[in-house]
């Protein structure tokens, strides 16, 4: 029997899922950039992500990089969200340079992007201390044993818990307040 890890399904499920809401807003609010240059704007991101996922997550441990029998293999297999998110901004940047293209191309992705944090992060949190973005021991009334029966902050089910408040303070802004382009 095949065993896959949730984390891995809710990887795959974030990017799936958080893509069809992107492209439900495109459809339902409209889009200000045309339809080549978006597409040329999400091929940048996504390459500038895996990138600096790759580069950044490979960069944290450089004694296990040095100590690595195939280097690109080391680079492949570790990666961090911020890493992701300084390559696709790079990416996007890069390419909107390339293309000419000077209006703000990131609001149609603040709520995708937030959808599929959400949906990793519940994917990092079944992994417990297996995956590194466990909290330090606390005796806080938050902490949760993760697997190594140690008392930790659960920072995972605090990330999601700020980004949904994150969603429903900037939801009530919009609905109170037009705001600009790339706001």
């Amino acid at each position: 029997a095949i065993k896959i890890p949730l984390h891995l399904i809710c990887e795959v499920l974030a990017y799936f899922v958080s893509f069809r809401y992107y492209m439900y807003l495109r459809k339902k609010q409209g889009d200000i950039i045309d339809e080549s240059n978006r597409l040329w704007i999400i091929i940048g991101a996504i390459l500038g992500a895996f990138i600096g996922s790759r580069l950044i997550g490979g960069l944290e441990e450089p004694d296990e990089m040095i100590k690595a029998e195939n280097v690109f293999l080391y680079f492949y297999m570790n990666k961090t969200v911020l890493g992701g998110f300084l390559g696709g901004l790079f990416g996007v940047e890069l390419i909107k340079k390339i293309i000419g293209e000077t209006k703000a191309s990131g609001d149609l992705f603040t709520y995708p992007m937030m959808l599929g944090l959400i949906i990793g992060r519940i994917g990092c949190f079944s992994m417990g201390v297996y995956e590194e973005t466990y909290g330090i021991p606390t005796h806080f009334f938050t902490g949760m044993n993760l697997g190594d029966g140690i008392m930790r902050h659960p920072v995972t089910l605090y990330e999601i818990l700020f980004l949904i408040i994150l969603w429903m303070m900037i939801s009530l802004i919009e609905k109170k307040y037009t705001l600009a382009n790339g706001a």
